[in-house]
């Protein structure tokens, strides 16, 4: 199942019930919903990416092509976090007035989220992962300058300085030495897309407050639409026991009519 397979409505998102426009604003919505979801899926994908490639760093087969790859898949994400986070918050407008998408709103909501928190923890692997590897290459590269300067004189230091220096060649020292600066530039920068998912986590917060609002204003219509409709029910229900009263006053009153007539008929014949 491809990425053009979701966009199309295939595969995990093809839904059978799915709701059917009725109007321009309604089919922007489910549109714009539809697009999120994708990008949640494609965001949950790229979690799964990152931390595979995290998974190398620091081993044989950290090279600079899986740190290339880490940087973009990560830079990736960063774009579709950022577009969701917009989408989502223009999904929040259009539900305003589309009040039967409340559901469909609240449950995209979630899965953004959910999506996000993956994403942040992943970056704070990178991280971590990142700064025991810097850490790792510079006591390696320090303690070779201080093994080349002759600081250990013993036998046996002298044996673990040819040991390393089999393991590790004095140009990979220095290649690994120039590779520290730009680790060190990229875990900056994963820390600053930590803090820019902190400032989203913030706004998604404030939305979810307001939609919690709006919501809650669309629950007190409903209990006053449920009111007025109780009363209205007890207002018809005295109006027709009023109703049933009064005919059977009314046929009383034609009783004792039709006595009096009788009674006067019979005075008169007599």
């Amino acid at each position: 199942m491809s990425f053009a397979d979701l966009e199309r409505g295939q595969g995990g998102y093809r839904n059978s019930s799915a709701p059917v426009p009725t109007s321009p604003s309604d089919a922007e919505f489910l549109g714009l919903q539809k697009s999120l979801s994708v990008q949640i899926f494609k965001i949950n994908s790229n979690v799964q990416g990152i931390m595979k490639l995290v998974d190398q760093l620091g081993t044989a087969r950290d090279t600079g092509t899986v740190r290339k790859g880490l940087h973009e898949l990560t830079e990736t994400t960063r774009e579709l976090v950022k577009r969701g986070t917009d989408d989502l918050k223009t999904l929040n407008t259009l539900q305003r007035t589309l009040p039967q998408h409340k559901a469909i709103l609240q449950k995209v909501s979630h899965d953004f989220q959910v999506s996000l928190v993956a994403f942040q923890r992943a970056q704070k692997v990178s991280a971590e992962r990142q700064r025991t590897v810097v850490a790792g290459v510079k006591q390696a590269v320090e303690e070779n300058a201080e093994d080349g300067a002759g600081m250990s004189t013993s036998p046996n230091s002298q044996r673990q300085v040819q040991t390393f220096q089999n393991q590790i060649s004095p140009a990979e020292l220095a290649h690994q030495e120039s590779l520290i600066q730009e680790r060190e530039s990229e875990i900056r920068e994963i820390e600053t897309g930590i803090h820019e998912l902190n400032e989203i986590f913030r706004d998604l917060g404030t939305l979810v407050t307001e939609q919690g609002a709006m919501l809650n204003t669309i629950e007190d219509n409903v209990t006053v639409v449920a009111t007025n409709t109780t009363s209205a029910a007890s207002e018809l229900d005295h109006a027709s026991e009023y109703q049933r009263r009064a005919g059977r006053r009314a046929a009383c009153l034609m009783l004792v009519l039709v006595i009096v007539i009788c009674v006067v008929l019979i005075a008169v014949l007599s």
